[in-house]
């Protein structure tokens, strides 16, 4: 009992270490609604601070040259998604607060929180050590991937078959494994099961973020 607790607490421990760029941001969007800097618009001030905190783990190498690789293609991705999500033919959101730096109307600091995303699957797989075993070919998951896109940019003006490439993603991975290596031991983690864990928890982020 006490090996599992132990072994409990490191993998918590290791979890926040990956999630590190991702809390720092959404402890700045809960601050930012009660601190303020006159002259300053909230989303610019937000924009700044998730640079400041880039540069400081760059610094110090709490994230390495790939991190902050993924972490650009991430934050890139997020603002094309972003600025079709918000435009006048789609307007599935907006953002109602003025900012200087921002394209279109898309603020610039909400890349971030996509690109917080991409850090923490960066830095858990480093830190974690995953061993995948079964894993579908990587010409199969880039076309999924590609189809997933396209979905997500054309499910307003064609059938949304979202559902139907979550099953698809069922399937491939169904016996799928991948390995966590923790401390002397390794843990085996179902990819579904590891996957759905954490869309819950970027939700439940994305709910106290709005």
């Amino acid at each position: 009992m006490l090996y599992f607790l132990n072994q409990l607490k490191i993998f918590i421990y290791k979890q926040a270490n990956a999630a590190l760029f991702g809390g720092i941001i959404l402890l700045f969007l809960l601050l930012s609604k009660y601190i303020s800097i006159p002259g300053l618009y909230r989303y610019d001030l937000l924009f700044i601070l998730c640079v400041l905190v880039q540069i400081v783990l760059i610094v110090t190498k709490l994230e390495s040259k790939k991190e902050v690789f993924v972490i650009l293609v991430f934050h890139i991705s997020a603002m094309v998604m972003e600025l079709y999500k918000t435009s006048s033919f789609v307007g599935s959101w907006s953002y109602p607060e003025k900012a200087i730096f921002a394209i279109g109307s898309v603020p610039l600091f909400t890349g971030f929180m996509y690109s917080s995303v991409g850090s923490y699957i960066a830095r858990s797989w480093k830190i974690n050590k995953f061993n995948f075993v079964n894993l579908p070919k990587r010409s199969t998951l880039i076309l999924l991937g590609l189809l997933i896109y396209i979905n997500f940019f054309t499910n307003r003006f064609i059938i949304d078959f979202r559902f139907v490439l979550l099953g698809v993603l069922i399937i491939l991975f169904w016996k799928t494994k991948f390995y966590v290596e923790l401390t002397d031991k390794k843990f085996s983690i179902h990819p579904l099961a590891a996957n759905f864990l954490l869309a819950l928890f970027i939700w439940i982020a994305e709910q106290i973020g709005t």
